[in-house]
């Protein structure tokens, strides 16, 4: 009894939640055979983009695993809060391209917009909700503070002066438990509460699926596969 009873207040005392136990892994995948991979043809600043690439609209690995999926647990009661991170985060462009591609936003933070090429660049988000930016980033210019971001909300994201080759998404989140596939289509969500959620999957190029999972201590699997937008 006694040992139980300092275990609870240990758990109190360090922040910790016997509730807050359960994760969710899995792997999104292309529900079809793969398409042949698009290549974006390059007419300006060759010498640092390059003459040809291929689109990152739909990336895939070799077994049909979808990178830069956005994967969220909606209505979790009780769960932790989406913290903002004392370090702003970075978001670059490097090479005519920008990095990452699909970038979550806690709410309420800044980020950083880095320009590691030495050519000028533009970013440009096309936002209906948040401050948007629209500012020209020359080689001089190597980095810059965003507005908050005070509103959920997917964000497109380009550069004007290297438009069709240079795109991107904001993911602005009031939810820790928003994660993006890896390149292999996996992803890890943990320090769920046990219950029975919806599960969000969305991609550029792919559209929105939901599922409904339930976390009851330890470890749930999700493996979804996905179909292109008709």
């Amino acid at each position: 009894m006694k040992n139980r009873f300092l275990l609870a207040l240990a758990l109190v005392v360090y922040g910790a939640s016997p509730l807050l136990a359960g994760s969710l892994s899995g792997k999104i995948t292309l529900g079809v055979e793969p398409p042949a991979i698009r290549k974006v043809k390059i007419d300006k600043d060759q010498n640092i983009c390059g003459s040809e690439r291929a689109s990152e609209k739909l990336i895939l690995s070799g077994d049909k695993g979808v990178a830069n999926a956005v994967i969220s647990i909606t209505g979790v009661p009780g769960g932790k809060a989406m913290p903002i991170p004392a370090k702003k985060i970075e978001f670059a462009q490097e090479k005519c391209q920008f990095k990452p591609h699909v970038l979550v936003i806690p709410k309420g933070a800044e980020i950083d917009v880095l320009n590691n090429d030495p050519i000028t660049h533009n970013i440009h988000t096309f936002s209906s909700k948040n401050v948007p930016i629209n500012k020209a980033q020359p080689a001089s210019l190597k980095r810059f503070t965003s507005s908050k971001f005070d509103e959920v909300e997917r964000i497109k994201v380009q550069c004007d002066i290297h438009r069709g080759l240079m795109s991107a998404w904001f993911v602005v989140a009031d939810s820790p438990y928003t994660v993006v596939s890896d390149a292999n289509g996996k992803f890890n969500i943990g320090d769920i509460p046990d219950g029975t959620y919806q599960v969000e999957i969305w991609h550029e190029a792919l559209g929105v699926e939901k599922k409904e999972v339930t976390i009851k201590g330890g470890e749930a699997k999700l493996d979804v596969s996905l179909l292109p937008k008709k």
